[in-house]
């Protein structure tokens, strides 16, 4: 379970004014950098980005991005936070259930101050309203 999630460092930019009329729903990405746990507490180094091109074509230009970083703290059981442990350092992936709660809770909040910053610089909201969902592979 998610016990707290930190927003440390928040950054913007664009390349030029005129090249916002052409701008596309951004590219999100969000990427989980690190994994460390401390007995049933784990925390987790992210980096949330928002890239925005002038088409959808693969050779689009960017025009600006948004980039949003910081940590997720989770409290878990000691067996969960042993497996989820072992599944990062072998794969540098976490079990589909907490991954799911991770990435989520990243998606939302990511995007609610991005939309902040993206208002400030005349960029499309980095919303996306969809829930993900994970599945381990076999």
């Amino acid at each position: 379970m998610i016990t707290g999630f930190t927003i440390s460092h928040v950054e913007g930019r664009i390349e030029s004014v005129e090249s916002l009329a052409k701008q596309r729903f951004p590219r999100l990405n969000i990427n989980l950098e690190s994994v460390n746990a401390d007995g049933t507490k784990v925390k987790i180094n992210y980096t949330f980005v928002a890239d925005y091109f002038d088409s959808d074509a693969k050779d689009a230009k960017n025009i600006g991005q948004l980039k949003l970083g910081g940590v997720v703290e989770i409290s878990e059981t000691k067996e969960n936070v042993t497996n989820m442990m072992k599944k990062w350092t072998e794969k540098k992936t976490l079990p589909a259930e907490i991954g799911e709660e991770v990435l989520n809770g990243l998606n939302f909040r990511c995007g609610a101050t991005g939309t902040l910053v993206a208002y400030a610089l005349g960029l499309i909201p980095p919303l996306a309203v969809s829930t993900i969902k994970l599945q381990e592979t076999k």
